[in-house]
């Protein structure tokens, strides 16, 4: 990580519980915090909700001694968003989800996965009912076939240095199924990559156990037997699984043990 990260929030207790976990990884990364609002017909005034945030963000500074600003925009939140952090250059967002029980948020419902999809940077997506992880000891990262695999594990590289954490490098293995060439040169790639830089890596090769469309209800099942602190997925859908990527994601993100998703490579198509 370098030295900034941004906190979309839509001033509910979700989004507060994103600005809890993005202070914890400031803190320990010596990292700035921005707190994003964007203005639309729900929101309180202008002068209200530079009030609001303003208070949040004096209280960061004076109990975690990091500088915390705040930006206030109006316009769309799927353009406006992608557009702050990657003109401000932002190198994590932090951002809380409602989950499948808030669906009916604009923000942070079912288009978050619409919205994490357009940002460039990685994105950590928290629940309003996730804990506050004060240190990523677990990661589970399902194996993909995106030729651009490696921002995931850029992605991951992020936590290493401070965190040191297990990579529980995963895949599962369908009955009938062929993976791509593309699969086995990123389990190469990601096994390299960890091992020169030190990363404690597991790779988990599984069979086929929860019978289901997709692999989101498998991995989540893996995910909490081993009690991971956080699971990493690909923002966007790769083309070979693109007809059931999209709801698989979304299942991840919305997952009801609240297990925490680091998201990455937005805005690339495969």
């Amino acid at each position: 990580m370098k030295n900034k990260i941004i906190v979309p929030t839509d001033l509910t207790k979700a989004a507060d519980q994103a600005i809890k976990q993005a202070v914890v990884f400031a803190v320990v990364n010596k990292s700035s915090l921005t707190l994003l609002h964007v203005l639309d017909d729900k929101s309180p005034s202008r002068e209200e909700a530079n009030h609001i945030l303003s208070n949040i963000a004096a209280g960061i500074m004076t109990q975690n001694g990091i500088h915390c600003e705040i930006i206030i925009k109006e316009g769309n939140i799927f353009e406006i968003i992608p557009y702050v952090t990657c003109e401000h250059d932002y190198d994590l967002m932090v951002i809380g989800t409602h989950g499948i029980k808030g669906i009916k948020q604009m923000l942070f419902g079912s288009n978050i996965l619409k919205l994490i999809a357009k940002v460039s940077i990685p994105v950590l997506v928290v629940q309003e009912g996730s804990p506050v992880i004060e240190s990523i000891k677990k990661i589970v990262l399902p194996v993909s076939s995106h030729q651009s695999f490696a921002e995931v594990i850029d992605a991951v590289m992020l936590f290493s240095a401070n965190f040191d954490p297990e990579v529980h490098l995963y895949s599962i293995h369908k009955p009938g199924f062929d993976w791509p060439e593309q699969m086995f040169t990123n389990i190469e790639n990601a096994t390299q990559r960890f091992k020169t830089e030190n990363v404690k890596m597991i790779r988990v090769k599984e069979d086929q156990n929860v019978y289901s469309l997709g692999y989101s209800k498998q991995t989540l099942k893996y995910a909490n037997s081993v009690g991971a602190d956080c699971i990493c997925m690909m923002s966007v859908s790769s083309r070979e699984y693109y007809y059931f990527a999209p709801s698989d994601k979304e299942t991840l993100l919305l997952n009801e043990n609240t297990i925490p998703v680091l998201c990455a490579g937005g805005g690339i198509v495969d």
